[in-house]
């Protein structure tokens, strides 16, 4: 502790600021101080007596979820924009909206490495690579904190996979977790100063992440010299004395353990009164930086400024992943008829499931922007194809209230503020259908967790037939038909739906009893059902046949990507890749366009279809953005941030995911996406880096000076760039190196710089990029530090990873 103590000094606050924390700490209690070392929910405890105010906190990172609120294109979509200043825009927009809620810290980015394709936060999180992760970290972090927001860099660390998140030791080895898993995090810290940390639910190599004392002592507050305060994630802290002397500061959403049980510790010598002082310290430093102690003016976001901002974004991170014979973009004045299909195309698909999830007041599906721009009279639209997780609402019309007025509809809402229906309900009331999604208290009188809703009634089928009934909670459901107990979900979970098949006769009526109840976090619950015979695809291929064009929305949702589980399969869910085949034999000019968060194996009907768009989960303007680059209003200029295999099994953690006996080995060590993708010349479907554009783009021969120096030089590249096509666009100059002849084991090639350019047709422009030692170096295991090599290396340009336009060589002597 006193090393960083130490440490910490070189990097204090204004003297003024300083003085300030330390009259603070000196005057509080051991009580008032251990009290503010556990959350309430969503804020810290304020000490009234001495002026010190709560920080009240909301989740993110990809818009505020606190009531309605802009939705911003989830982090993979905003890392594929290869634009470090929108991102930065982006913080900037966040940290309005935050505060325009009355919330002083945002709780992200979350800067997590994409491990595996399956994991359900990686659209939270940036990319498989960390140089790519560690710029957006920085952009993203200088954004909010600008505006005094504080943000919560999360998880860390390792937290790669939600399967088990909760209990699973990920093994990962000493260099695999320095420059893999670390560098966002040390660049967040080092470069952008956040002012919070988050530690994950994980276990790393045997220490829960809360009470890791090489991660926060060792790593975070002494080789790094973190100034702010270290918070556990919800629920994530495991012990009082552990979590205490290896690092912990604030533990969240109570002090379960940082509460009486801490000041035994302290009182019996197990946890020092100095190591509460730093934490303590910490929370002031940071309350001091966001300047919370003086009065908060009212904040009022912009909304239609804050809409610009995210429709930018979107616009920005779609990637053109094919385009056969310039199928794209359409011309709108040539189309008579367009065929518009899919499970995804009547649904504005914002963003993933679970926390960081976010309820924009306005949200655009590309159905809607589509009929905007060309008008319903050339619009033929068929679903095709129901969405894994989505659940068709149970209209009122087939639904009786047990407790209703003759003549209503709908089914009879029990609300109580318990998890288990004691005692008389808060509200008895008839709900028209069961489509719930609650960012607060569901009524009043009932808090935002805890409590339970039985609905009871009736349901009457229009046809004779056999129905899938469906339910989607977060958190536990039960669904009783005629008595009898016919889905039974009854624990805590993200956004998960829930489906049972039952023959059904027309007009009779059957009884209802679905239950419900809410722990903590997210809270959500529908009831729906799928009406027998109904043949999507083929009305599907009806309105696809004769169509000038045919789109079909395709991809995932916020039930399949999401907090709290991971994806079954990289594949399309249900039967979409039979429904884009169906639609491609159909239609000639059949157009994908996928609205996901993270890669998808296409190798099923990848080569049916001559143009594909990678449209990502968007954020609120999705819909207005895809119509855009779909008619070439904009330029497609994403690159895609994480490779797309053509299978699983050719992914480097294959068979090493998601772990046995409680443990995940990384035994692919640095190998993780493209590194391995390449080093082991296995082709990917779409690289990493690729992106393809309306315009074409020729790259000069780069040059590099000196081509000599020690390993503690410089070297400069430069590259020019020429628009060799006739549409205005943007490139992204990527910068990768290779060392030659190392001495130790090394991928083939690592992204060590880029940079976007925008270029009007026939213009050139010359990029120039600075490489020092760091973009050379390695992790040494047996020093403990980072190493660069004399030798000889290899600067590759390129416009992906696999695409690489020149090269020179550099010797570091």
């Amino acid at each position: 502790l006193l090393a960083i103590t130490a440490h910490a000094a070189s990097k204090k606050l204004p003297d003024a600021g300083e003085t300030k924390v330390e009259a603070l700490l000196k005057a509080l209690t051991l009580d008032e101080k251990i009290g503010m070392l556990g959350g309430t929910g969503f804020a810290t405890k304020p000490v009234e007596r001495l002026g010190i105010p709560p920080i009240n906190m909301t989740d993110g990172p990809v818009g505020v979820r606190w009531d309605a609120s802009t939705a911003y294109p989830v982090s993979t979509a905003m890392a594929a924009t290869w634009d470090t200043v929108l991102i930065h825009r982006i913080g900037v927009a966040i940290a309005i909206d935050t505060k325009a809620h009355g919330r002083d810290m945002i709780l992200g980015p979350c800067v997590n490495i994409n491990r595996v394709p399956h994991g359900g936060r990686n659209f939270e999180s940036f990319s498989e690579d960390p140089y790519l992760a560690s710029r957006m970290a920085v952009a993203y972090v200088k954004g909010v904190q600008s505006r005094n927001v504080i943000t919560s860099t999360k998880h860390f660390a390792a937290n790669n996979q939600e399967i088990e998140r909760e209990s699973i030791d990920a093994r990962v080895g000493k260099r695999a977790l320095h420059e893999i898993y670390l560098p966002a995090f040390k660049a967040a810290v080092e470069e952008a100063d956040t002012w919070s940390i988050m530690a994950s639910y994980n276990k790393i190599n045997g220490w829960w992440a809360s009470e890791n004392q090489y991660l926060q002592n060792d790593v975070l507050k002494g080789e790094w010299g973190f100034q702010g305060f270290v918070v556990s994630d919800w629920g994530a802290t495991h012990s009082t004395v552990h979590a205490a002397n290896h690092g912990l500061d604030l533990e969240m959403p109570t002090g379960k353990f940082f509460n009486e049980k801490l000041a035994d510790a302290v009182r019996s010598g197990a946890v020092k009164e100095s190591v509460v002082d730093d934490k303590v310290r910490r929370l002031l430093r940071v309350m001091m930086k966001a300047d919370l102690f003086a009065k908060q003016a009212p904040v009022m976001a912009d909304e239609k400024a804050q809409r610009r901002t995210a429709l930018e974004a979107a616009r920005a991170s779609m990637v053109l992943l094919k385009n056969d014979g310039n199928l794209l973009p359409l011309d709108a004045k040539k189309i008579r008829t367009l065929a518009v299909v899919g499970p995804s195309a009547d649904v504005a698909r914002a963003g993933g499931g679970g926390s960081s999830q976010v309820s924009p007041s306005v949200r655009v599906s590309p159905l809607e922007a589509l009929t905007v721009r060309l008008g319903a009279a050339k619009i033929r639209y068929a679903k095709g194809s129901l969405m894994e997780g989505d659940v068709t609402i149970l209209p009122s019309s087939a639904l009786t209230p047990a407790k209703g007025v003759p003549g209503e509809r709908g089914l009879t809402g029990e609300y109580f503020n318990n998890m288990n229906f004691e005692g008389s309900p808060v509200l008895t009331r008839t709900d028209t259908a069961v489509n719930f999604v609650w960012n607060g208290s569901p009524c009043p009188g009932i808090g935002e967790d805890t409590f339970s809703v039985r609905w009871t009634g009736t349901i009457t089928p229009p046809v004779t037939g056999r129905y899938a009934l469906q339910t989607a909670s977060d958190d536990g459901v039960r669904l009783f038909i005629d008595g009898r107990l016919v889905i039974d979900d009854w624990h805590d979970h993200g956004m998960v739906t829930n489906t049972h098949m039952l023959d059904l006769e027309a007009g009779r009526r059957c009884d209802i009893r679905l239950e419900f109840y809410e722990n903590g976090g997210s809270a959500g619950v529908q009831f729906g059902w799928t009406l027998p015979g109904v043949h999507l695809i083929d009305q599907a291929v009806a309105a696809a046949t004769g169509a000038d064009a045919a789109i079909v929305f395709a991809g995932t949702s916020s039930s399949i990507e999401t907090e709290g589980t991971d994806r079954k399969s990289i594949d399309l869910p249900a039967n979409q890749e039979e429904l884009i085949n169906a639609v491609a034999r159909a239609n000639k000019n059949t157009i994908v366009v996928l609205q996901n968060g993270a890669a998808i194996v296409m190798t099923g009907w990848n080569d049916n279809v001559p143009a594909i768009l990678e449209a990502w989960f968007a954020g609120q303007e999705c819909g207005t953005a895809i119509t855009e680059i779909l008619f070439g209003d904009v330029n497609p200029s994403g690159k895609l941030p994480s490779s797309f295999p053509k299978a699983w099994s050719d992914c480097p953690a294959f068979g090493n995911y998601p772990g046995t006996g409680g443990s995940v080995h990384y035994a692919e060590g640095i190998y993780v996406g493209y590194r391995y993708f390449d080093t082991k010349n296995i082709a990917p479907l779409y690289p990493f880096g690729y992106g393809l554009s309306y315009t074409t783009f020729m790259y000069g021969t780069s040059s590099v000076s000196p081509v000599n120096a020690g390993t503690s030089g410089t070297f400069t590249v430069k590259t020019a760039v020429r628009n060799s096509g006739a549409r205005a666009g943007s490139e992204v100059v990527q910068l990768y190196i290779r060392p030659v002849s190392p001495s130790t084991d090394r991928p083939l090639k690592e992204l060590k710089r880029f940079a976007k350019v925008t270029l009007q047709p026939g213009a050139s422009t010359t990029v120039t990029m600075t490489l020092d030692a760091s973009a050379f170096a390695f992790y040494d295991v047996v020093s403990h530090t980072w190493k660069t090599e004399p030798g000889t290396y290899e600067i590759l340009i390129g416009s992906s990873s696999r695409d690489i336009r020149s090269s020179q060589t550099v010797t570091l002597e």
